[in-house]
């Protein structure tokens, strides 16, 4: 999470299940992107701006990925076997300014804004697009390295709009696909609750209960903005 005077985001990074330690990309690939979004997005105030920004968190997040690939090597080469073992993951990022409201990621997950949810195609054989397939020479991890890559792998924008029209936006990973399979509401009932959004912990202690139930067959990540209306004492 960023909480700040001109920022709030949620952010929500997924591994690759194949990845023996993609929990290592997508821990500090979260970490990354909160300072990032801190820095990128203060001072917007537009959508265009946003979108821009946008652009900027995934291009300096592959640059800082790229160096943590090369740290990996002794001779500073960027391995196939290490990528794809550490640092596949997917994001999502909900972004709210003052002004402006945007969701952005790589990679599969769902996203609830007011209600309308948002189930993002993973492709082909259920194999997202992750970042770090730039490093290896496109997005669907061909092994011909080159910068060139990187422009296939813009982030997705799956919701940009002025902020005084939302009240709670929801992004979860995929294993929370259970809670609107079948037409199931459960999952935008969870994002418009403010409960959720006042006190984490109650969300956390509702997934474990979800998940001791049987509902989720994978890990599952779920976080929620809510706008909030500032009144001034008479």
């Amino acid at each position: 999470m960023v909480i700040t005077d001109d920022v709030v985001a949620a952010i929500v990074t997924d591994g690759c299940s194949s990845g023996r330690a993609s929990e290592i990309g997508a821990r500090v690939g979260a970490a990354w992107l909160a300072a990032l979004i801190e820095q990128a997005f203060r001072g917007v105030d537009e959508a265009t701006a946003a979108r821009a920004a946008a652009a900027v968190v995934s291009r300096t997040l592959l640059d800082r990925l790229e160096v943590l690939a090369r740290s990996f090597d002794p001779v500073g080469h960027v391995s196939a076997a290490r990528v794809d073992a550490a640092l596949l993951f997917g994001f999502l990022a909900a972004v709210v300014t003052p002004a402006t409201t945007i969701v952005f990621g790589i990679g599969d997950g769902i996203v609830v804004v007011d209600g309308a949810i948002t189930v993002i195609d993973p492709g082909p054989e259920n194999a997202p697009p992750y970042l770090a397939y730039a490093l290896l020479g496109g997005a669907g991890g061909e092994r011909g390295g080159g910068r060139d890559a990187r422009a296939g792998l813009a982030p997705r924008i799956h919701f940009a709009g002025a902020t005084a029209h939302v009240e709670a936006v929801g992004v979860a990973t995929d294993g929370a696909a259970p809670l609107v399979d079948a037409g199931s509401p459960a999952l935008a009932t969870i994002v418009a609750d403010p409960r959720y959004a006042r006190n984490p912990s109650l969300l956390r202690k509702r997934l474990i209960v979800l998940s001791d139930a049987g509902t989720f067959a994978d890990d599952t990540t779920i976080a929620i903005v809510r706008r909030t209306e500032c009144r001034r004492p008479a």
